[in-house]
């Protein structure tokens, strides 16, 4: 849950930039800064908020709910950070639809940065996770990517706690269901991982669209032998750099632990939110295993 927040933060100065412009202008993303339009340095944005909103659903029903993670959404206050089909889908609800009404037709990467706690709370079932982060994603994105990569990262990170060695096929095998280019490019991206951030930009992309920033999330992640690497290239990667950041910080916190975050990196907006929210992730873990 850190890793994700870090990685947003990080991120989300350069959003919208191209990989060009960030080289040009900064050199290298390696640490936090404040954004042109007000932000401060270490603040996130709303794919942490969301994350966070499903996080809390998630622990108080001990079960995917959407029912109650739709009224979580309705509560929000839609700011311009918000990506253009989360604050319509949004909207619906706030205007009275069902979560099964709210989804918009569109394959934008809004459901995809926020799946990492399905993956968390229910890493002991494959299934169950790809269920849940299919079900998430419908509120508010509907489009077959959009349904993908929530499954991808969810069922990404369930694997990388597991210490799964077949994460890269449990992924493309799942994700192929929704979206059969999304697959591919996640084992494009897989293929790659020893090649220039530069390359995996050019060839694989990295809008707003799910089919390129989802891709590109397990690239940096893929690509990349510590935490602080694997954030750093998804900031610097240009397009969507927050999501795109906040995706690979996401698996790889999952991988590395929070001990093996650098200090200077856990600088960020409500820490203490973030990690009791990952206590009430674990705990509600425990209660489902002594159910089970």
């Amino acid at each position: 849950m850190v890793g994700l927040a870090i990685g947003d933060a990080l991120g989300m100065p350069v959003e919208g930039m191209s990989f060009e412009e960030i080289r040009e202008r900064y050199g290298e993303i390696s640490d936090f800064m404040p954004s042109d339009d007000g932000l401060e340095a270490g603040e996130w944005t709303d794919d942490t908020e969301q994350a966070l909103i499903l996080a809390e659903s998630l622990c108080e029903t001990l079960y995917f709910s959407p029912e109650n993670f739709a009224e979580k959404l309705k509560d929000i206050s839609l700011s311009h950070r918000y990506g253009p089909t989360s604050s319509r889908a949004i909207t619906n609800l706030k205007r009275g639809y069902s979560w099964r009404e709210s989804g918009i037709e569109s394959d934008t990467d809004g459901s995809s940065m926020r799946s990492p706690p399905i993956g968390l709370l229910f890493h002991h079932n494959y299934s169950l996770v790809e269920n849940y982060a299919a079900i998430a994603s419908s509120i508010t994105h509907r489009g077959n990517a959009a349904i993908a990569g929530s499954v991808a990262v969810a069922v990404g990170v369930a694997c990388i706690l597991n210490e799964d060695e077949m994460l890269f096929e449990e992924v493309v095998k799942r994700v192929e269901k929704y979206d059969t280019l999304m697959a591919e490019k996640i084992e494009y991206a897989y293929q790659i991982r020893n090649s220039s951030l530069s390359k995996a930009v050019r060839e694989i992309g990295n809008t707003i669209m799910a089919f390129d920033a989802v891709p590109l999330a397990f690239y940096c992640y893929f690509s990349s032998k510590n935490f602080e690497q694997a954030v750093i290239r998804g900031a610097n990667a240009g397009g969507d750099t927050d999501t795109i950041a906040a995706i690979a910080g996401a698996m790889k916190g999952a991988e590395t632990g929070f001990e093996r975050i650098p200090e200077r990196l856990r600088k960020v907006k409500n820490l203490d939110r973030i990690l009791d929210t990952a206590d009430l992730l674990y705990d509600a873990y425990l209660r489902i295993s002594r159910i089970s």
